[in-house]
């Protein structure tokens, strides 16, 4: 099924790599990775009455503080 629709995400330098890293040894492109990522936490958080982990986005800001 093509994809429709187009997300960007803003990623570190380490989590480039690392996300790169992982594509090249699994043979899978970069998009894939983010994709399956995606989907997993969606998951995760469907059909629950979990909060999301909101301190994701305190701890990404700290990490791009100089």
């Amino acid at each position: 099924m093509p994809s429709t629709h187009r997300l960007s995400v803003n990623l570190t330098p380490e989590e480039h790599r690392e996300i790169a890293a992982l594509a090249e040894a699994s043979r899978v492109s970069r998009a894939w990775i983010g994709r399956q990522a995606l989907i997993e936490f969606l998951e995760r958080y469907r059909d629950r009455e979990l909060q999301l982990p909101l301190d994701l986005m305190r701890a990404s800001r700290r990490r791009n503080q100089p």
